[in-house]
């Protein structure tokens, strides 16, 4: 498998990340968008603003890989847990991160949360960006087990500092609970289609009661950046203000 990796036809690439193309995974649409660097762009041209030295990510939803490799790559980065809860997606998530040489990951296999249950239904669909644990509002091709893994277990034993958090929907329960204390920093992408504004409402209110801040300088449309509100904090210029003095 490795050897054929080798070859310039047996990936993509797009923000210097190269993408194995099994068309299994990678389908028109998903081809589409990396040809002409358009997937997942938003969130990639942040992360070297928002990533810290020393951080420990974790990136839930990782999918297949994409930017938990652009974050293993950030100068000083300890650690990236990658949780995706799609288990057809593992292997290639592994293909990926050997194909870039990134080692500082930790993937699971999991669905994240609070809650006594020892399985969650994911609902898988034919692009795999469009997976998750919501039955609708588009049809899924099938519908799977897969084991959860405590989320407060997992920030507080990992010591994680910045959560990344792309989860078709799933980002309207996946805090209600969670015990963010340690956490600095959410970087997520919310889904109104899905959830529909009060959806994004109760996202922005559960961040709220925890401590956390909309931070309009990296967030962009439906990426948003929510960063733990400090009394003392020193305030930053924009840097579209900040170049004009």
């Amino acid at each position: 498998m490795e050897k054929s990796f080798a070859r310039k036809l047996d990936y993509l690439e797009t923000c210097n990340v190269r993408i194995p193309f099994d068309p299994r995974v990678i389908t028109p649409p998903i081809e589409h968008a990396i040809r002409a660097h358009q997937f997942e762009a938003e969130e990639a041209a942040q992360i070297p603003l928002i990533v810290q030295k020393g951080d420990t990510v974790l990136d839930i939803g990782a999918g297949i890989g994409f930017i938990s490799t652009l974050l293993a790559r950030q100068d000083g980065v300890k650690r990236v847990i990658s949780v995706e809860a799609n288990p057809d997606l593992m292997p290639f998530m592994e293909n990926l991160h050997l194909l870039n040489d990134v080692h500082n990951i930790e993937r699971l296999n999991a669905v994240l949360t609070n809650s006594d249950v020892e399985t969650m239904v994911f609902y898988q669909r034919n692009d795999f960006w469009m997976g998750s644990l919501m039955a609708g509002p588009n049809p899924y091709e099938r519908k799977i087990e897969v084991a959860t893994k405590n989320l407060n277990a997992l920030l507080k034993d990992r010591a994680v500092d910045l959560i990344v958090c792309d989860i078709e929907g799933g980002e309207t329960i996946l805090f209600a609970d969670a015990d963010l204390s340690g956490v600095d920093r959410i970087y997520l992408e919310l889904h109104d289609h899905i959830t529909g504004l009060c959806g994004v409402k109760l996202v922005f209110d559960q961040l709220s009661s925890k401590g956390f801040a909309f931070d309009p300088r990296h967030s962009s449309g439906a990426i948003v950046l929510f960063r733990r509100a400090q009394s003392d904090e020193m305030l930053r210029p924009y840097a579209r203000m900040a170049n004009q003095e």
